[in-house]
């Protein structure tokens, strides 16, 4: 059996693998979802949060594992999996990006965001008021995040969005660890996915050697829409 550290996306916190998770755990896995700094349940306050602080928050998970972890990155996951990965890669099994920002050394989300290839984008996002943060609304959730889900699910998931801090979306990521090049990495694309385009998803794992790739068709949020597809996914990870 294995075990899991899964990692939100952007707007999103640890309550969105709910579900997975419980599938995950009926099937024999360990499974452990976390909030980011500033997001779900944290309450860390906003204006102090920084990809380092996100980071830091996953390798204390990881350190704290008993076991080496697959770990999960959803969307902006992709961001913290990444420099985790580059700062403990001994305590990581394997890393899968699910449908997620995979960077490599010296980018942010925001270049790989603002891409030629993820120009079809419908996740329109506005400033709030004190410019620390920015937020979606709940109709272009639903069409970006949710398009494939039920839509009862898709309305309590909306719901439920935080305002996501801008700061760690303009921190670009410092990498140099070769010991996490030697860690197995997979990415499940989703090829529905209204979000991050599959176009943009396909040109960051066609820059990773080895990488592994996975297509399912659905939207941004497979832990929803999709859910055997993906729990069978992730259990083939390793």
């Amino acid at each position: 059996m294995s075990d899991y550290l899964l990692i939100h996306g952007a707007w999103h916190g640890a309550w969105c693998w709910d579900a997975l998770a419980q599938d995950l755990r009926a099937a024999g896995h360990t499974v452990t979802a976390i909030d980011l700094p500033g997001l779900g349940a944290d309450q860390t306050p906003l204006d102090t949060i920084s990809l380092q602080t996100w980071t830091d928050r996953v390798v204390k998970a990881l350190h704290d594992s008993p076991r080496p972890q697959i770990l999960v990155g959803h969307s902006m996951g992709g961001m913290v999996i990444t420099t985790a990965l580059d700062a403990l890669p001994e305590k990581v099994a394997s890393v899968v990006y699910l449908c997620a920002f995979l960077p490599q050394d010296g980018e942010s989300l925001y270049a790989l965001a603002t891409r030629p290839e993820g120009a079809a984008t419908q996740i329109i996002q506005e400033a709030t008021p004190d410019g620390l943060c920015v937020t979606v609304a709940p109709m272009v959730a639903m069409q970006g995040f949710y398009g494939c889900c039920r839509v009862g699910d898709a309305l309590a998931a909306a719901s439920r969005l935080q305002p996501l801090p801008v700061r760690p979306v303009l921190d670009t990521v410092s990498l140099g660890n070769p010991a996490a090049a030697a860690v197995p990495r997979h990415y499940i694309e989703c090829t529905e996915d209204r979000a991050i385009p599959v176009a943009l998803q396909r040109f960051m794992a066609s820059r990773v050697p080895g990488i592994r790739v996975q297509s399912l068709k659905t939207d941004h949020s497979p832990f929803l829409s999709l859910r055997e597809e993906l729990a069978a996914a992730l259990q083939n990870q390793l």
